[in-house]
């Protein structure tokens, strides 16, 4: 079998060669859930409420070594160096606005509206997935890996998906490992395990690895970092910002500064009607997928023949 290749819609169930997941984990931030309206453009809505005339594209270029830069001051949403994640977010909201004094009431407004659905909205694709998941295959363990901190535990109560997760959520904030690190997959399937250990009855460890699927927005952290686990890594692209949708697969690799972008720079209703215009899958490897949006994947798992 040669690699990379590109697979139609139809051919897909019949043509890619995984073995069915027993474990599917997803990435949170564009992946389960993602901004209405940019994110610079809800802060700057929100700055008129305060007075505040901010423009978003000043925000926006801003944005990046602000993120960068507080990352390094206080890794890992300052757990380890004495302040709250929420004052880890109030930091950067006062940053980001500079040389504008955003007023306390401003920050809480702004913290509030992004713990639900004031500021985020879910894939119709992503909702279809997990009924299906649900229905269909209710024996298949769901869960979250992020990157990010205890907040997300409110958001996903807030917009109701924590429902399909039950307590498999994984964030880098509580474990201090983080995507694409192998030792995170590697501590996810074993406190699986250990909460499911007829997981174990029919197959070894090493063998369920290849039945553990994770999808998220990121190449190294969503694909690579899963593959080199062992598990199969899916690659959900939407707006073909990797490329590997174009003509003979030249893709182009990410900066450091493009996926800091992309935490920022999203459309929900844009980027999923730019999604649904590609309906091929490509395989990189035997175990590494890329996808537009997640009716192939839905595909894959109602035909139950892959």
């Amino acid at each position: 079998m040669r690699f990379p290749r590109k697979i139609p819609a139809d051919q897909v169930p019949s043509t890619v060669g995984l073995q069915l997941p027993k474990i599917i984990t997803f990435d949170a931030y564009n992946t389960l859930y993602s901004t209405t309206l940019p994110v610079m453009e809800q802060y700057c809505l929100a700055g008129k409420k305060y007075g505040i005339d901010a423009k978003p594209e000043e925000l926006t270029q801003r944005f990046p070594s602000v993120f960068k830069n507080l990352r390094i001051q206080h890794p890992n949403y300052g757990k380890n160096t004495g302040i709250t994640a929420n004052e880890w977010w109030t930091l950067l909201i006062q940053n980001v606005f500079k040389p504008h004094q955003v007023p306390p009431e401003m920050i809480e407004h702004i913290l509030t509206v992004f713990e639900g659905f004031g500021a985020y909205s879910i894939y119709p694709d992503l909702l279809d997935l997990l009924r299906s998941i649900r229905k269909k295959s209710p024996d298949t363990v769901l869960g979250v890996i992020s990157n990010t901190d205890p907040i997300m535990y409110k958001l996903l109560k807030n917009i109701g998906l924590n429902v399909y997760f039950d307590n498999n959520i994984y964030l880098s904030y509580d474990i201090d490992l983080s995507k694409p690190d192998v030792r995170l997959f590697d501590h996810v399937l074993k406190d699986i395990v250990k909460k499911r250990p007829n997981l174990l009855e029919a197959m070894t460890l090493q063998e369920l690895r290849g039945h553990c699927w994770h999808i998220g927005d990121e190449k190294m952290n969503d694909m690579i970092g899963p593959c080199n686990a062992g598990w199969v890594g899916i690659l959900l692209d939407r707006a073909n910002k990797y490329h590997y949708f174009n003509e003979e697969f030249q893709h182009i690799e990410r900066s450091e500064h493009d996926l800091y972008q992309d935490k920022i720079d999203n459309n929900y209703q844009v980027s999923y009607e730019t999604s649904l215009k590609n309906t091929d899958v490509v395989q990189l490897a035997e175990r590494q997928l890329v996808i537009s949006n997640l009716k192939p994947i839905k595909s894959l798992l109602d035909r139950g023949n892959i």
